[in-house]
């Protein structure tokens, strides 16, 4: 997500989300408290962090063409 669209960092973020623990009502909209790992280009993972994520910010990856199916 594009650095407006969360607090506590800088540059933009893709998190895996790991716990979720408030939403907030703000003037600008939803804003939900989260616990996550950050996700660097290089494909390494970071340390578990905290961030306050705008709700119209969060951007989901594309599903597999065969995710939810059973072999």
């Amino acid at each position: 997500m594009d650095e407006q669209n969360y607090c506590y960092g800088v540059g933009s973020l893709t998190l895996r989300v790991t716990a979720i623990h408030r939403v907030w009502q703000h003037d600008d909209g939803l804003w939900v408290e989260v616990d996550g790992i950050p996700l660097w280009r290089n494909g390494y993972e970071g340390m578990e962090r905290y961030a306050l994520i705008r709700v119209g910010g969060i951007r989901r990856p594309p599903c597999p063409a065969n995710a939810g199916t059973t072999p």
